[in-house]
């Protein structure tokens, strides 16, 4: 399975998504435990000629968590371009790392994970499992924000660049939030696996996707008072990069919760 596939850890996720690219071992303050910033995500891909019989299992697990009372609520995402459109992302967030624990007793109360072995599993070729950190600060991203689409960049991070790299973050985020840049969007890193950060960003229909009239280079200008200034950050935030990808996911509103 292709890296790009981790992405939306929105992501949804993302997002997301997906944060705060800290690669060494620091203490953990008690506020920030109690952040819901945790986004859990399961890639799965379906067993070849399996996929109707995969989407009717899946719909049928959805109503027994719906039954067995699930606090979670999750959103079902699909590739809309490359070679991996088959696989099934499924993304629920956003929780604290405590609340991880009181969902999995949930799981087993519920039997969740065992209905899902019986009548679901079987149609399943491959799956994964990935945790995604969601960087609130630096994200726009409103309680009632509605989308059909998720376009999401994925960046291969480089050692030894994380505090220029969240710097340069807040400097961009901050140009986009004053200045009022036309989207809202999500930055989330990976938990797991390699070092990866992600750009979400929601829309409604392809035409949205279009480039916006002022490029953001030139609203990076506004902000700082200087095109010298803004073409110093953007050329720093790409050499914090080995790799950067883009794709669109659609979100399956008929197979989420």
């Amino acid at each position: 399975m292709t890296k790009n596939l981790k992405v939306i850890l929105f992501y949804f996720v993302l997002l997301t998504l997906f944060l705060m690219l800290s690669w060494v071992s620091v203490p953990v303050s008690a506020e920030e435990k109690s952040v819901k910033n945790i986004a859990n995500v399961w890639l799965f891909v379906p067993k070849p000629g399996q996929i109707a019989n995969f989407e009717q299992a899946f719909i049928d697990h959805i109503a027994y968590r719906k039954l067995m009372k699930d606090p979670r609520s999750w959103s079902v995402y699909q590739a809309d371009m490359g070679a991996n459109m088959d696989a099934y992302i499924v993304r629920s967030c956003c929780n604290t790392w405590s609340e991880l624990d009181d969902y999995r007793q949930w799981n087993i109360q519920a039997k969740a994970s065992e209905n899902w072995r019986k009548n679901v599993s079987k149609y399943i070729s491959h799956y994964e499992h990935h945790r995604a950190e969601n960087d609130l600060n630096n994200s726009h991203w409103p309680a009632d924000v509605t989308y059909k689409y998720i376009g999401v960049n994925t960046y291969q991070l480089k050692l030894g660049h994380s505090e220029a790299l969240e710097k340069d973050k807040k400097i961009i985020s901050d140009a986009a939030k004053k200045e009022n840049w036309p989207y809202n969007w999500l930055w989330y890193d990976t938990v797991n696996g390699t070092l990866e950060m992600s750009l979400a960003i929601p829309y409604m229909t392809y035409g949205a996707m279009a480039p916006p009239d002022i490029k953001f280079s030139k609203l990076l200008a506004k902000h700082l008072d200087s095109p010298k200034k803004a073409k110093k950050v953007l050329q720093r935030w790409s050499s914090h990069f080995d790799e950067i990808s883009y794709n669109i996911y659609i979100l399956r509103e008929d197979l989420s919760m």
